[in-house]
């Protein structure tokens, strides 16, 4: 068994985002390395968690950054790396993205064509698709699904939970519901992990 898994950043460092150049060290060794990092969601900046998400707690219990902050501000970082230039430096860069991508696979025609045309950057659409990878982390959504499995591909989606929030039993009855043959259902269950991270 190999011991090359892979590693996972939590969004900001210090307020600032993952495309700046000084952390481009971090992506020339996970392609050197041929591993994956995964792109975990987490609180956005201070500035921005203040102005759109502080006036709905529960408790202590930020749950409108959790239920919608932690998307933004993932998706957000995902689209910068592709936008900056990390992926012409490391084309053999590899990302993961929890919760079915973050939004990304439903909006990617809109961001592809935007950032073409207003933007002055081409093939985003293609860039995501080449270089990240999904997992079905706390979004039990069939819809959701489908639509990362019809722009991505179903070799490109991997199993998650997203515990405490959703359970292992949940997550596997979501896979095992979905309306796709039994080898899809085994190459997201495991097939997919099973070659990226090098697990067998």
């Amino acid at each position: 068994m190999s011991s090359k898994k892979g590693a996972l950043i939590n969004g900001l460092t210090a307020g600032a985002f993952l495309d700046e150049k000084r952390f481009w060290c971090i992506f020339e060794r996970a392609q050197a390395l041929d591993v994956p990092i995964y792109l975990h969601p987490s609180i956005p900046h201070a500035a921005v968690t203040q102005a759109y998400y502080s006036d709905y707690r529960r408790a202590n219990f930020p749950f409108l950054t959790v239920a919608w902050g932690f998307t933004a501000e993932t998706a957000l970082q995902a689209i910068r790396l592709v936008v900056s230039g990390v992926f012409d430096a490391y084309p053999r860069l590899k990302i993961i993205l929890g919760h079915l991508g973050e939004t990304i696979p439903f909006t990617l025609w809109r961001c592809d064509w935007l950032l073409g045309h207003v933007g002055g950057r081409s093939g985003f659409a293609d860039a995501f698709r080449e270089h990240f990878y999904l997992t079905t982390s706390g979004s039990f959504q069939g819809s959701a699904l489908a639509c990362c499995i019809a722009e991505l591909g179903v070799e490109r989606i991997m199993f998650a939970v997203d515990y405490p929030y959703n359970s292992n039993m949940e997550g596997v009855a979501f896979v095992r519901a979905a309306p796709i043959s039994e080898a899809d259902k085994e190459k997201i269950l495991h097939g997919n992990a099973d070659r990226l991270l090098r697990l067998v």
